[in-house]
């Protein structure tokens, strides 16, 4: 393939796969579901049914729906018939008020929503079914969190995206790594400059989970150990205490958008501040900066491209850390060779951290992963790696990154059911 349409491809993908995303990806899909589904039919509300995959609805169901304290899928649902604008895709909800929560509060005490999985779908799959005194409207999203395919009023198809027809297409990993760092190496900055807008967009976040707290303030309470001389104030540290409380704000429902990447908020957290420390700690310009977040989040992309858009280890700690620690390397200097090594001291380090859904303890979570990305980032530019062939560590980068995704699927799919066998035995 020709560098040009190389280019073209890579800064398209990095385009599609940045968004703002208020509140996490998964209640957010089920807001838009239901605000589309309602948007359609119109009426005075009686009642919806919600139907997602399994991987959503284990993803999901523990996540604290922004502006409110309630988590689930059901008072997100009600908020997007509520106060949702679908045009906003995963910012639906971001004119959420107090008055359409308070009323939120009301109608969920009257269980007029129903949540159910759909068994046998491996993909991300959400149905919303909105129940009015003018019928019903239903939509289905599929596939990605925003990628509406159905919208019927009174079974009646009102839209459907027609699916395209098989054809040879631009696939991210049908590239090297290699090509993906010469990609940031030759782009110029000015191309490349949007991606300075995540850095931005999760800083801010991160600050309000300092600021305030939400969930558990693991961020917040990292930060106070520092002041109390009980754990050192060096990047590893501050990179952990960043993208903790950016976690801890986005699970513990902060009115502030995450920018997202690859359909996840925390992967784009994890994908971007880590290496944003080190710039800042090593004095590193914003070019150097940009070119480095870029590496990082078309990583990301590259690994979900083998995991799967919501895998059965934390993506947040495994693939977003890989690319943070990739984009490390590259921010300080480091070869082609040593981005390597830091990706294959990634993947024999962490790709076991599971995936229990979005909750409060993936402040933790994507804290190791910030630790372990640096770790790693510094041990490969001293040359230090996991041999080749040695567990899960291929002869390549790229054979590497396949094996991780082979860990999440088919690997971790028992890992998985287990895990959503336990939290839907809670719920019932």
């Amino acid at each position: 393939m020709e560098s040009k349409t190389e280019k073209i491809e890579l800064l398209r993908i990095l385009k599609d796969e940045m968004k703002p995303a208020f509140g996490v990806t998964e209640p957010i899909a089920v807001a838009l579901a239901s605000s589309k589904a309602y948007q359609a039919v119109g009426g005075e509300l009686e009642r919806i049914r919600i139907t997602t995959d399994p991987a959503l609805f284990k993803t999901g169901l523990s996540c604290v729906v922004p502006g409110t304290s309630k988590t689930g899928f059901a008072t997100a649902a009600l908020l997007g018939v509520l106060v949702g604008d679908p045009t906003l895709e995963l910012e639906v909800l971001k004119h959420i008020d107090e008055k359409s929560t308070a009323k939120a509060k009301s109608l969920l005490e009257k269980g007029i929503v129903d949540v159910a999985i759909k068994e046998g779908e491996a993909n991300i799959y959400v149905e919303a079914a909105v129940k009015t005194s003018r019928g019903v409207g239903r939509v289905v999203i599929k596939s990605t969190h925003t990628n509406i395919v159905l919208v019927e009023v009174n079974g009646k198809v009102i839209y459907k995206k027609e699916e395209k027809k098989e054809e040879k297409h631009f696939t991210i990993n049908s590239l090297k790594v290699s090509d993906l760092t010469r990609f940031v190496e030759e782009i110029p900055f000015e191309e490349i400059k949007f991606v300075l807008d995540a850095v931005k967009m999760n800083k801010e976040l991160a600050q309000e989970g300092l600021n305030e707290r939400f969930g558990i303030g693991v961020g917040a309470t990292m930060s106070t150990l520092i002041r109390e001389n009980k754990i050192a104030d060096e990047p590893t540290t501050s990179a952990q205490i960043l993208v903790a409380s950016a976690c801890d704000a986005r699970l513990g429902g902060a009115k502030k958008p995450a920018m997202s990447i690859a359909g996840s908020g925390c992967h784009g957290v994890t994908a971007t501040l880590p290496v944003a420390v080190v710039a800042e700690r090593m004095n590193i310009k914003e070019e150097k900066l940009a070119k480095a977040v870029a590496l990082s989040l078309l990583i990301t992309i590259y690994i979900k491209a083998y995991s799967g858009r919501l895998s059965a280890f934390c993506g947040c700690a495994v693939t977003a850390g890989t690319g943070a620690s990739a984009g490390i390397v590259y921010l300080l200097g480091g070869s082609d060779k040593q981005i390597g090594y830091a990706i294959k001291n990634m993947a024999a380090d962490v790709t076991g951290l599971l995936c229990d859904g979005g909750n409060f303890g993936c402040a933790l979570k994507t804290s190791t992963g910030a630790g372990a990305a640096i770790r790693a980032a510094f041990l490969a530019l001293k040359g230090i790696t996991i041999p080749n062939d040695s567990g899960i560590v291929g002869k390549s980068a790229e054979e590497t990154i396949k094996n991780m995704g082979k860990i999440s699927s088919p690997g971790m799919v028992g890992t998985d059911k287990v895990i959503l066998d336990i939290m839907a035995k809670r719920i019932k």
